[in-house]
């Protein structure tokens, strides 16, 4: 414990007010550049791990099998939806800690650029797949793609036809209003950082 004190009370007088900040605000750029980067990683093994299964349902003809993507591709649809929330979540704070005490002009606050870049596009569009952002529109379309993929597999293989097939269009419709792909939709959006910026702001007053 005392160690840890002396720690503390070193790095207080080492370092100043503007390096800690200078450190923090550093670090939370890596942060999101980390998170930002895990998104196409995960989405690279949402199509691997279902090509995979597709292909080994095809190998043992075991229908099932074609629904095991399933188990893969939700939770890793989630997985992408916290990874954006966190980018506009730290963005945000990036956004109300450091950007207002900057001398900077608006154009160089990044978070703030792309703040209003946001607000512009959403003005007077109401529905939520046109406010999304393009890059959370690409992910829901292309996994949407690979559910119904799966329910065709799984429906020629059982020689049940058009009924799963259905079945998987249904599917799609209600994810559309479930989360987690819903929520790909708003993450990335003007609304959703507007939550976060409430928040920051909620907890600078108690």
């Amino acid at each position: 414990m005392n160690t840890r004190k002396f720690a503390y009370s070193l790095a207080i007088v080492l370092f100043s007010d503007d390096d800690v900040k200078v450190e923090e605000y550093k670090s939370l750029r890596a942060s999101i550049d980390m998170h930002i980067k895990l998104i196409p990683v995960i989405l690279a093994f949402i199509v691997a791990a279902t090509s995979a299964l597709l292909g080994y349902g095809f190998k043992t003809r075991e229908a099932l099998v074609f629904l095991t993507p399933l188990l893969v591709i939700y939770p890793c649809a989630y997985l992408i939806k916290e990874q954006m929330e966190e980018v506009l979540r730290k963005g945000a704070y990036i956004m109300k800690r450091y950007e207002p005490e900057t001398e900077v002009k608006e154009e160089q606050m990044w978070e703030t650029r792309f703040y209003n870049i946001r607000k512009e596009k959403e003005v007077d569009k109401n529905i939520l797949f046109t406010k999304a952002a393009g890059d959370s529109r690409a992910i829901v379309i292309l996994t949407n793609c690979l559910v119904l993929l799966c329910f065709i597999c799984f429906s020629f293989s059982s020689h049940l036809k058009m009924i799963y097939v259905l079945s998987g269009v249904f599917l799609i419709a209600i994810t559309y209003f479930l989360p987690p792909l819903r929520s790909i939709l708003t993450a990335y959006t003007y609304e959703k950082q507007e939550e976060f910026l409430d928040c920051f702001s909620n907890q600078g007053k108690r």
